[in-house]
């Protein structure tokens, strides 16, 4: 989900987003201990059958990346999937980290990202 924002107001509508990584985070910190699911906690979860994996798309940025702690400056780099931007407000917020956002691409207009 991604939330374009413009000003400096509140933004409740990322509660249902913060309860579920939440809650993800949770089960994950418990896995990462050795405290696997049961099969009284997986009772109750949907069953999928004929499984396998595939790869979902996701929007992210692209550009020119400078001050990455990973990355050299000056490479071109896709952004780990896009959860908020404020544009107005010069910043961007990804799974892994914010961005300070500089100038836009021409191409970009048609996403409505004012």
């Amino acid at each position: 989900m991604i939330y374009p924002h413009h000003d400096r107001r509140p933004v409740p509508e990322l509660a249902p987003e913060i309860e579920r990584l939440t809650r993800l985070v949770a089960d994950l910190e418990r896995i990462r201990s050795g405290h696997h699911p049961d099969e009284a906690e997986l009772v109750g979860a949907p069953m999928l059958e004929h499984w396998s994996p595939a790869e979902h798309r996701t929007i992210a940025l692209v550009g020119t990346v400078d001050g990455h702690p990973t990355i050299p400056n000056g490479r071109q780099v896709c952004t780990s999937d896009l959860w908020m931007i404020a544009p107005e407000l010069s910043y961007a917020r990804t799974l892994n980290r914010f961005y300070r956002l500089g100038a836009r691409h021409h191409l970009s207009d048609r996403w409505n990202y004012r």
